[in-house]
């Protein structure tokens, strides 16, 4: 019974996929999304219904094995359940049927909704089977699978040109990951003999710290790629040429949240590598930063969330650097809510705005749009880490066992919360544009409220994003309890209890508040005559007071010099550290000269000139002899003459002995 009940709840999204493939066509929207909703209501049902008995099994594992797939290599198709796929399936599946409702008016007047969601359901069904997967094997189907899905979705709307070139290049990226996870696979599969989970888990002692490390790096690299981390994360910002749904698909609840899972799914190898804990924790802290950077003076509504996806990515892989998985996967959960709500809000305004995505044109929407603004509002203040809602009990774990790991870490823990400061600054700047103030546009005025799916769609993720936040606190460990067999072999990081727990926990809002009160006041405030501000500041003593109005009054070449450094800063900022023009130059157009380079002087001129050359050396022979073929028998009979006498002569030598 649990064997069919997992199989269907499985192929449910595949079934309405090739069903809406076929006859979607000729159906109506109101039926499309029926089925497909349909499709994902009976996969989180059977899911549910798993979940259940999974606790009542005080949450063992189960492997079930269809058939034997590839005997000579001992492969077999199996699915896993346990308290790790048991959060993912339940998540995406929630997720998915929340943001497919909400995209019913998106949709609507798209001549391929239709197509729309059968690309939506197969890539539900590709990310089901990479969670669910039994070996590692099944678990890369689903892997190129989900990178395939996330190319037909961010690719959509193909006949833009940026839609198109944003498509091949997350599916480009994303190979160059793929490669490296590839690599990994194939040193497992040759020290092991085997893909399969229980026989590489249950025999983990045989590798050595050497071995270990060499396979968790090259995981890594596939991580990295799939969940947009550095180098390899440009791709993300980009997708949002798709469809907004699709796009809170991709962040909230499937693509960018696979390298993540991958990792912790493969705890035990790397528990056995430190080294590359270290720098999984290193960069994913470093991405984090840098995308906060960027996303602080971007003005492209999904950019900016798009940024901030890269951003909360970097904190779980700074959890899982720390050994902390435990912390990565509730990040994970409550990430996937309020990111889903915020980029649905985003995309309530699009639609309102009519594809406006320039947050400079909006403004006052909150007067026109008090659902979506105060929905978003709250996704503001979770992923900004105020408590109590989900983000604060998630992003504070996650920094205070980098706090407790000491030495490097240290380091790390004071990036994150610098990183948080920015967060925070820039979702408030984000939510400020949109609804404070007045309209700066005709659409900005003449906007109106979300429709009624959307909103409820809203309202549900809204909750979510206030509540979710309290099944792992340090009063109850809900997803502790339901990792804990995943993890029974692992070192894991434990976040801090008591005291630490309080003091690191204020320490957290603090720089979540400061980000939040500095964007309202830059934004909010207006200030005009920064000077008179910090000559009224209270908490500053009045000489030191006098001594910076000073050095910063007009003629003083202070101001000059900050200007110019803040306007670098801000280009910087701007451009996304020219990371991707510097990529095209190196990358692309370098490939591109290189290729040129082969084609023309290696290939035509090397390789094809030699042969050619060679070719026209009988080709010269022959014209040199062609005037000997006259044609004229007196010709022929004069050279057989010489011949015949020629040979005479030789014939007399030889007789005479002389040769």
């Amino acid at each position: 019974m649990e064997a069919t009940i997992l199989l269907g709840a499985l192929l449910f999204p595949l079934g309405t996929a090739l069903f809406l493939n076929s006859a979607g066509k000729y159906l109506k929207l109101n039926k499309i999304t029926l089925i497909s909703s349909l499709g994902l209501l009976g996969s989180f049902s059977g899911f549910s219904m798993m979940f259940v008995l999974l606790a009542l099994n005080n949450f063992h594992s189960k492997n079930i094995t269809y058939f034997n797939w590839i005997d000579s290599m001992g492969i077999s198709f199996g699915l896993q359940w346990d308290g790790l796929v048991a959060i993912m399936t339940i998540l995406i599946t929630f997720l998915s049927l929340i943001i497919q409702l909400f995209s019913k008016p998106y949709m609507e007047s798209d001549e391929r909704v239709a197509r729309f969601y059968v690309f939506f359901n197969f890539f539900v069904f590709s990310m089901l089977l990479l969670v669910m997967a039994s070996n590692f094997l099944v678990l890369f189907i689903g892997w190129e699978l989900v990178g395939l899905s996330s190319y037909l979705l961010i690719s959509f709307w193909y006949k833009k040109k940026k839609a198109a070139q944003a498509g091949k290049k997350a599916f480009i990226l994303n190979r160059v990951g793929d490669f490296g996870f590839l690599i990994g696979l194939m040193i497992i599969f040759d020290l092991f003999g085997s893909f399969e989970y229980d026989t590489i888990f249950s025999n983990i002692e045989l590798l050595d710290s050497q071995q270990a490390s060499m396979i968790a790096f090259f995981l890594m690299i596939g991580a990295f790629g799939k969940s947009a981390q550095l180098p390899l994360f440009s791709w993300l910002p980009d997708a949002m040429e798709g469809p907004t749904p699709a796009s809170a698909l991709i962040h909230a609840a499937t693509m960018v949240t696979a390298g993540v899972f991958m990792l912790v799914r493969v705890a035990p190898i790397l528990n056995k590598a430190p080294q590359i804990l270290l720098l999984i924790a290193t960069i994913g802290v470093l991405t984090s930063f840098f995308s906060a950077f960027i996303a602080m003076t971007q003005f492209d509504i999904k950019k900016i969330l798009a940024y901030s996806t890269i951003s909360q990515l970097g904190y779980m892989f700074l959890a899982v650097g720390c050994g902390a998985y435990v912390a990565a996967i509730f990040h994970l959960i409550t990430h996937a809510f309020f990111k889903a709500l915020l980029f649905l809000g985003a995309g309530a305004v699009i639609h309102e705005m009519h594809h406006e995505q320039d947050i400079r044109s909006m403004g006052g929407l909150i007067k026109k749009m008090p659902t979506t603004g105060f929905t978003m509002l709250v996704g503001t203040l979770a992923i900004s880490g105020i408590p109590p809602l989900a983000g604060f009990w998630s992003k504070d774990e996650i920094l205070g066992t980098a706090f407790i790991s000491g030495g490097f870490y240290l380091s790390l823990w004071l990036l994150g919360l610098v990183t948080a400061v920015m967060t925070a600054f820039y979702m408030g700047r984000h939510w400020i544009y949109i609804f404070l103030g007045e309209g700066r546009t005709k659409d900005a005025l003449n906007a109106n409220q979300a429709p009624r799916l959307m909103k409820i769609s809203l309202i549900t993720l809204a909750i979510g994003s206030v509540f979710i936040g309290f099944i792992n606190t340090p009063f109850f460990h809900g997803v502790e309890k339901m990792l804990e067999e995943v993890l029974i072999n692992v070192e894991v990081t434990h976040s801090p209890t008591g005291t630490n727990f309080i003091i690191l926990a204020l320490i957290s809002v603090f720089a979540g508040v400061l980000g939040l009160f500095i964007s309202n006041i830059i934004f909010i405030q207006k200030i005009i005559n920064p000077l008179k501000q910090l000559q009224e500041f209270p908490f500053i003593p009045k000489k030191i007071r006098t001594m910076l109005v000073k050095a910063f009054s007009q003629g003083s070449p202070i101001p000059s010099v900050l200007k110019n450094f803040f306007l670098s800063i801000k280009r910087l900022s701007f451009n996304g550290l020219y990371l991707d023009l510097y990529g095209k130059r190196f990358l692309v157009d370098g490939s591109k000269s290189f290729s040129r380079f082969m084609a023309v002087s290696i290939d035509q001129l090397l390789i094809d000139g030699s042969i050619n050359n060679l070719a026209k050396i009988p080709i010269y022979i022959g014209k040199k002899m062609k005037p000997l073929q006259s044609g004229y028998i007196r010709s022929y009979l004069t050279v057989f003459g010489i011949m015949v006498l020629l040979l005479v002569f030789l014939f007399i030598l030889s007789f005479g002995g002389l040769i």
